[in-house]
Parts: C-alpha cells; structure tokens; sequence
C-alpha cells in the first residue's frame, strides 16, 4: 500500500515538476527558432490607401527585420479602384482578417478608431503609422506612433524608405503614387501636402510613369459602380465616428456624372441608408458623392440630427440632399465640422435616458456586481 502511495506521489511530482520543465526548455527553444507573425492591416471597408499601405509597410519592415514574418491583411473586400491598382502593379489581394488575435503583433495603418476596426481592445497593438485625428485610441502597453497632417499614410511610408535607405520596388513605388492619387484625388484635393506632391513626382520620374493618366484611369474604376447594390454603394467606403455621444456615419463616393447618378439611383439609396441608420442607431447618416472632375461634393442625408450637417456648412437640406460647393474630404473638411457642431450638442442620451457610451455600461455592471456581493 505503501509503495503505491509513494509511486502516485512520484508521478504527481513527475507530471507537476519535471514536465513542465521540459516542456519549458522546449516552448523557450521554439520561441527562439520560430518566427513571429505580425499582421499589418487597415480599416474596415478598406480603401486604395489601406490596402496599399499594408502592402508596402510589410515590404519595409520584411526588408529591415528579415528574422520576422509580416504579414498584410484587409477587414473587407476590396472595390474596383484597388483591385486596378493591385492588378497593374502585380500583387496579389492581402489576407482577409477577421480574428487578429491570431497574430503574435498587429500594426495599423490608415486608421485608429476603435469603430473603424475589429477586436481592437483584444489585439495585442505594437504600432500605428497614420494621418487621420487621433479619435478613441488606446493601447496596454507603449507602442510605436507615426502620425502626419499629410493627405496619405503611403506618403508617410515613403518616407520611411528614403530615411532608412530600404529600396523601393517598382511594383512597391506604383502602389504609392496609387494610394496617394486615390486620397488626394490626382493631388487635387484640399487634404494634398507638398509631401504628397513629392513622393508621386518623384517616384513616376523614377520609374517613368505617367501618373496623371495613370490616376485619371485609376479614379474612374473607382466611379464605376453599376453592378453594385445600393446597401453596397453606402458601405463602400464608410467610416463609423462617435462624438460627445452621438454615431454618425460619413461615407464616400467618387464620381463622374452625379446628377445622372443621382436620378438613377437616389431613392433606392435614401431606403438603404434610412434602413442602416435605423438598424445601427445612429443620429446621423451622411453618403458624400464627390465629383472627382469639379470637385465638389452632393451629401445624400438621414437621421434625427440632419440639421447639424445644416449648421456645420451653413446650408439647407431639401429632399435629403444637399450641395457642398469645393467640398471633397471626409478627414480634413467633412468630419471635423460636423464633430465641432456635435461637440456643442448635450451629450447623446439613448431613448431610456442613458448617456450613449459604453462607460455607463460598464458601470452599471460593476454596480450590479457589488450590490451581489453586499447582498
């Protein structure tokens, strides 16, 4: 009896002690001879600038740091314009992410919004290299930032290139003067920096590109969006933003002939946006229609708060529609008016009378939770 007694204690020390010891010699060896993924993506309902950002980091840090595996990824589908770009300079479409966790790292580009991404709070977030306002982000742990007032993140990654002497790629250099032509529609737009004009010249020059036909038959593939459903027309290129409380929804739309468009397709458009705005509870839902040629802007508007759109650009809008006279960038122009206006509301309250932020939430939560314990 005795000696069964000691054998079970011997296997439990073994199984306890010794194993584990083993194994962790083991996993530390692993850890030393394998390689660690990192994913790098942009946000949801990714543009030309996201997905080529993703592409061309991941060639950067491959060539700085070749003992690791990086890796692009996309939360989306692509649309025609990138799917041109990817084309013409030969790559392939990046990974479609839908559980980042996967990765040992995750590095962002063209975005930080928390609303724009997916599992943000669950990622383990090492980097962050864009040109948006800084809108919700948080992290655990330090990490490395890189933002810029300039009209593209690919503009930002050019010029980590040419600071750190890493080769740029002919395929590598296209996707650049894409992502940047796709952001600042042909240089043209109000987000434009000199920054951005030099990284296009100079790198067409280089590689002999002609980037104004180039980016004219780029933006148009953008335009074309005959095949597509109205739910996919207003998802196409949409960004979701919470202010003092309040969601709104501001997407975009490139095109050519807005009034053709327009008679064609507006009411079937307004009962899919006032299908979302309903469904996602926002308080306002904005489609951009920019008419890359002239550069203006036609808004197709639902929700309650219609009206601050009205202040904010100091127009009225009439069947849900409204002109914007030069008006052509959601970061720069559209976003930051309508934040200003909502910034000056009282906070949201939802229907019940609670303030619409998940903090509350949390609250009552951990109030509920006590009030248990003391119970």
């Amino acid at each position: 009896m005795k000696s069964i007694f000691l054998l079970i204690l011997l296997s439990i020390y073994f199984i306890n002690c010794k194993l584990p010891f083993f194994n962790l010699i083991k996993t530390k060896k692993g850890i030393s001879e394998e390689k660690k993924i990192t994913y790098v993506y942009g946000h949801i309902n990714p543009d030309t600038d996201t997905i080529s950002s993703a592409i061309i980091l991941c060639d950067y840090l491959q060539q700085k740091y070749p003992q690791k595996i990086f890796i692009p990824g996309r939360l989306g589908e692509i649309n025609k314009e990138t799917e041109y770009a990817l084309n013409y300079f030969k790559f392939n479409v990046p990974k479609l992410i839908t559980d980042p966790v996967e990765a040992d790292e995750v590095i962002l580009v063209d975005h930080n919004n928390p609303t724009q991404s997916i599992k943000f709070d669950k990622a383990n977030i090492i980097g962050l290299i864009d040109h948006h306002a800084i809108t919700g982000f948080y992290t655990n742990n330090p990490i490395n930032i890189i933002t810029k007032p300039i009209g593209c993140t690919a503009t930002i990654l050019y010029e980590l290139y040419n600071n750190n002497n890493i080769t740029i790629s002919e395929g590598i250099g296209g996707l650049i003067i894409s992502a940047i032509i796709s952001d600042t529609l042909l240089l043209k737009s109000a987000v434009t920096t000199q920054e951005d004009i030099d990284a296009v010249e100079n790198l067409s020059s280089y590689f002999d590109i002609n980037y104004k036909t180039f980016g004219l038959e780029l933006l148009k593939r953008g335009t074309d969006v005959s095949d597509l459903t109205e739910e996919k027309i207003i998802n196409l290129d949409s960004k979701s933003y919470k202010v003092n409380g309040y969601d709104i929804q501001i997407a975009f739309l490139n095109m050519i002939e807005v009034d053709s468009f327009l008679k064609d397709r507006k009411e079937k458009l307004l009962v899919e946006i006032n299908k979302f705005v309903k469904d996602n509870k926002k308080q306002l839902f904005t489609l951009v229609i920019v008419d890359i040629i002239n550069l203006d802007s036609t808004v197709l508007a639902e929700g309650q708060y219609i009206d601050v759109l009205e202040k904010a650009f100091n127009v009225t809008v009439v069947d849900n529609q409204v002109f914007l006279k030069g008006i052509t960038s959601r970061k720069k122009e559209v976003y930051p008016k309508l934040a200003e206006e909502f910034e000056i509301l009282p906070e949201y309250e939802d229907e019940d009378g609670g303030k619409n932020n998940s903090n509350n939430i949390k609250f009552n939560f951990m109030l509920l939770f006590i009030l248990l314990i003391l119970i």
